[in-house]
């Protein structure tokens, strides 16, 4: 069985991120951007990075309109805004999910995207929530090689956003019920808004 890790490219150059990627011996990038391209970092743009990458002796793959945040599906919107909660309950999600599950029976792979903590990032708010059967294994490299397990995360998070339960009440029960609270307010936080909202059709009376 292989590992998942997750890693933003944010406050790197292409050698650095590229070694943080060897010293952990991943096989496959899965980009998760809905749109692969930086001008800020060219070299991280889709044709370059897999350039990049195979030259290091990794694979690229591209899953973007699986399990990107920016989903081309209007259903997956609400007010103009991503919805965490109608994007993880849609098939392209699903299967997306799917592809990372088969390829970590072997390989070790790496969610990329462009955030550099992964609680600012759907990578781990979106995707990794949706991976309680691979949670053992999901590990997010930070830009200074240090490495945080998906319940460190979680605590970093619960923290962030106050939801913990009082000390003499916590509970396993309790505990998940704070976590959910936490995932369901960062989501809100830096789930995708649209500049310009697409009114549907449909609302319109």
């Amino acid at each position: 069985m292989g590992r998942l890790f997750t890693i933003g490219y944010s406050g790197q150059d292409m050698r650095s991120f590229i070694g943080l990627l060897s010293a952990n011996r991943v096989d496959v990038v899965c980009d998760v951007r809905s749109t692969p391209y930086s001008n800020y970092k060219p070299d991280f743009s889709r044709g370059p990075f897999r350039r990049h990458l195979n030259i290091a002796g990794m694979k690229y793959v591209f899953l973007g309109d699986e399990l990107g945040a920016r989903p081309k599906d209007r259903s997956c919107y609400v007010a103009g805004q991503a919805t965490y909660d109608r994007i993880a309950k849609s098939d392209f999600f699903a299967k997306g999910l799917a592809r990372l599950r088969s390829g970590v029976e072997q390989l070790n792979l790496a969610l990329v995207c462009s955030e550099s903590d992964p609680i600012e990032c759907h990578r781990a708010v979106l995707i990794c929530r949706n991976l309680n059967d691979l949670r053992s294994r999901i590990v997010h490299i930070h830009s200074d090689g240090s490495l945080e397990c998906q319940g460190s995360l979680d605590e970093r998070l619960v923290s962030k956003h106050e939801t913990a339960p009082p000390p003499l009440l916590r509970n396993p029960n309790l505990w998940d019920s704070a976590v959910s609270a936490a995932y369901i307010k960062q989501a809100d936080a830096i789930a995708y808004r649209e500049r310009f909202p697409v009114v549907d059709s449909e609302n319109i009376s």
